[in-house]
């Protein structure tokens, strides 16, 4: 992909704003419209900002937020829209390790956030047959 900088520096950004609990970068990240989801670990399906943004104001009003240490990143997609897949590996969280992804569209030469869905990776699972 072509523009893989541009949507590794906007995936970085959504972590920056969560780490920071910034209410304002996020709002500014995602689409502001009915259009967008979001799965937090454990949570069911939010659909529309609004309802995301009382998601992230009511984890950022929580006893601490999780630092991203993200690993296994891998970028897909075109022009005008795109997935990101990560790793969150989380400290100061009951959880330990999340698989993300993260969907974006291009908006007018700007990448906006339209989805985040996430759930807990189990440890010692392996799925290797054979």
């Amino acid at each position: 992909m072509d523009n893989s900088s541009e949507l590794e520096a906007v995936n970085s950004s959504f972590y920056a704003h969560f780490e920071a609990a910034d209410i304002q970068g996020m709002s500014d990240l995602w689409v502001n419209s009915d259009e967008v989801w979001c799965t937090h670990p454990g949570w069911p399906t939010i659909f529309g900002w609004d309802q995301i943004r009382v998601s992230f104001e009511q984890i950022f009003s929580g006893p601490g937020l999780p630092q991203f240490l993200t690993s296994n990143v891998r970028f897909h997609g075109n022009d005008h829209a795109a997935w990101v897949f990560v790793e969150e590996n989380l400290l100061g969280s009951s959880l330990s390790a999340v698989a993300a992804v993260n969907v974006f569209k291009n908006d007018q030469g700007i990448w906006k956030m339209v989805g985040h869905q996430a759930a807990p990776l189990i440890p010692d699972l392996d799925l290797r047959t054979g």
